[in-house]
């Protein structure tokens, strides 16, 4: 079941097994149910990157995308959501 969360500039849908936050261009930023520390991905056709919420620090994954400057900008930008978005998926 997909459904529409927050009213944001972008459009977040919750599915059960993830949550694409935001793309960019051919890469997506996500939240899956997961594992501690909180984190999330930055996904592509090339990549799978985790990077920690509280320090947007990489954890684990290569390669890192050429445009993850954006990506980790924009996410320094939204905390907040993401912070939601992980609780409401991890509890």
């Amino acid at each position: 079941m997909v459904a529409p969360i927050l009213a944001i500039p972008c459009v977040v849908m919750v599915d059960v097994a993830m949550t694409t936050v935001k793309r960019f261009g051919k890469l997506r930023l996500a939240i899956f149910p997961d594992h501690n520390p909180p984190h999330f991905h930055i996904l592509g056709p090339d990549c799978s990157v985790s990077v920690d919420l509280r320090h947007f620090k990489t954890l684990d994954g290569r390669p890192f995308p050429a445009n993850a400057s954006e990506i980790l900008e924009w996410a320094k930008a939204h905390p907040q959501l993401l912070w939601e978005l992980w609780k409401e998926l991890n509890g």
